[in-house]
């Protein structure tokens, strides 16, 4: 009913599937130039924040600027209701991707939800539309009034040319509307954003703000937090954050714009993607970290998905590309690592938290205390070649050719024993015994030594908690030098029923920290393992609870028969190690 009131109020509902803040932040400035307005705040898009942006216009406000989101299936009040409400006069559409993909199966459902405000707009309204977009250019048909088109297209009405963004250099352009030009020099990074710029000009134009104003306008609006968002250290360390979403789509103009910087070292730090079509994640991945470290220096991953990436390594020592379980352990591993001058790209998801890598060096840099030292040191290590062998018991190392060193995954303390998280454990035990091997209480955990096929084979239960695993078995396979092929885990997995046992010979570590924390250390997933199945609880239990807690008597028994034929599938994977020397094979009598 407010709304019905307000007739001196321009309404403009600005959405795509990115774009759509920092195009609002623009229009908003556009206008402001000329007119008295309210503009919604920071990216709340969905119907509250709608209510609340009628609700605050005031007398003498001649302009509303909003923005939309279609979200998921049935995530928010739908897109008709909403309309309905705002009853935009002005719509404005940046692009069509592939946001919210899995929820609307395609690009094309995607823009029939979107042109739904282009529908909403009245016969007298004003549709600005993306020329650059096919599936954006079409809804023109759905536009009852006017339809301005903007883009690179020489068939957009307002288009730009001669476009300059290579850092550190800012986003500058001309625009060319009815044969007048401008040139636009803004404060944005990256040529993927012109198409905002030429949107935001383009509504000055249909609210009669000149070319000139608008380009006066845009030159003082600074990018807005978390998009492309440039900070600049005072040790002269620079970073770009692009850490609100990272739709894998949106990744190839992010890093063309890091190929065309300009910086001592090209750093590209990346969270979780998000939105992709086909192919499995481990492709996606591995995919994108192709395509990252040809348009950097580094490459750094950081998540509970980052070690897919690693497939894409050009070679077992390639430390281009490293993965990080946590960001804590990357920033561990940033304050030794970024100097002066170093240009450093972040895009990744509000979960990801990425913020608090420029936190942390910004700490650094005021000399304040950094995050908790016990994470950071759980950053990745650096092969060590100077350290001693582990001695075992008798004061003799381990001996070099066919070592392979074995691991149980668990907690140590005898409260974790029988817990789903220590079948690690239970299956050394039993393979021990086969071996005749005797444990014993060492500095690095208990251990026990063996010969198979007459060579070393270490078996430890490790002295440290799961999720901290990895650097302490890297720095013991360092200190033995060995390699990663000649190492062996053997872990729990939710996924599995109880009772089922899987090898693998790499692969990702399908979210077992530990086994996150392998990879991560090793900066490899090329490292076998024994899968034991321990299934998901199935009382509601939370998992974090469920894998620390002895198993019931019903399991029990059935997780005791799967350890046995886990130890044997151990044993068998060691006696067909490729470090082993093969028997050679004498002809029988009478042959040649």
């Amino acid at each position: 009913m407010y709304r019905l009131t307000l007739h001196g109020v321009v309404f403009i509902g600005v959405t795509g599937s990115c774009g759509k803040t920092t195009t609002k932040e623009m229009v908003a400035a556009v206008l402001s130039y000329q007119y008295k307005g309210h503009v919604s705040q920071g990216n709340r898009n969905f119907i509250m924040e709608v209510i609340r942006s009628i609700l605050q216009i005031r007398w003498g406000h001649q302009f509303c600027v909003q923005e939309f989101t279609i979200g998921g299936l049935g995530e928010a009040i739908p897109l008709e209701r909403q309309f309905a409400m705002f009853q935009p006069q002005i719509g404005v559409v940046t692009t069509v991707g592939d946001d919210h993909i899995s929820a609307h199966g395609s690009r094309e459902a995607i823009a029939a939800e979107k042109g739904k405000l282009i529908a909403a707009l009245p016969q007298h309204g004003t549709a600005i539309l993306n020329a650059d977009d096919p599936l954006v250019l079409a809804m023109q048909h759905r536009c009852k009034g006017r339809t301005l088109t903007y883009g690179l297209s020489p068939d957009a009405l307002l288009r730009a040319q001669d476009i300059h963004d290579d850092w550190p250099s800012r986003l500058s352009l001309t625009v060319l509307y009815e044969g007048e030009s401008v040139r636009v020099q803004t404060q944005l990074c990256g040529a993927h954003l012109v198409p905002n710029v030429l949107a935001a000009m383009a509504v000055g134009q249909a609210m009669g703000v000149s070319l000139q104003s608008a380009a006066t306008a845009l030159a003082s609006v600074a990018p807005v937090p978390g998009r492309m968002y440039p900070i600049e250290s005072p040790d002269g360390v620079t970073f770009i954050r692009d850490d609100v979403k990272a739709p894998v789509w949106t990744i190839p103009p992010a890093l063309d714009y890091v190929r065309r910087a300009m910086a001592k070292r090209k750093i590209i730090i990346l969270g979780t993607l998000s939105d992709y079509k086909g192919g499995a994640p481990s492709s996606t991945y591995a995919r994108v970290a192709g395509q990252a470290v040809e348009a950097a220096d580094y490459v750094f991953f950081v998540g509970q998905w980052a070690s897919r990436s690693l497939r894409a390594k050009r070679h077992a020592d390639d430390q281009a590309l490293q993965a990080f379980v946590t960001v804590d352990h990357l920033n561990g591993f940033l304050r030794g690592f970024l100097q002066p001058g170093d240009f450093v790209f972040i895009k990744g998801s509000v979960a990801d938290r990425l913020s608090r890598i420029v936190s942390a060096w910004s700490q650094k840099s005021s000399g304040l205390p950094a995050a908790d030292s016990r994470e950071l040191n759980h950053s990745v290590t650096s092969p060590s070649t100077n350290e001693a062998p582990i001695l075992s018991t008798d004061g003799t190392g381990l001996d070099q050719g066919g070592t392979q060193l074995v691991v149980g995954l668990g907690n140590p303390g005898k409260r974790f024993d029988h817990t789903p998280h220590n079948v690690g454990y239970r299956t050394l035990e039993l393979l021990a015994e086969s071996l005749q091997a005797t444990w014993a209480e060492e500095e690095l955990g208990v251990v026990a030594r063996a010969h198979v096929h007459g060579h070393p084979v270490l078996l430890v239960k490790p002295a440290t908690e799961m999720n901290r695993i990895g650097p302490w078995m890297r720095q013991l396979a360092d200190q033995a030098r060995l390699k990663l092929q000649d190492c062996l885990i053997i872990q729990d997995d939710l996924s599995l029923q109880p009772g089922v046992v899987r090898n693998r010979m790499s692969g990702s570590s399908g979210g077992h920290k530990g086994v996150q924390s392998v990879i991560a250390a090793f900066q490899s997933e090329e490292i076998r393992r024994i899968k034991i199945g321990v299934g998901l609880p199935a009382d509601g239990t939370p998992v974090a609870r469920y894998v620390l807690t002895p198993f019931d008597t019903a399991q029990r028994d059935t997780v005791e028969q799967a350890c046995r034929q886990a130890a044997t599938r151990v044993l068998e994977m060691l006696k067909t190690h490729p470090g082993l020397p093969r028997k050679r094979r004498h002809p029988k009598p009478g042959k040649v």
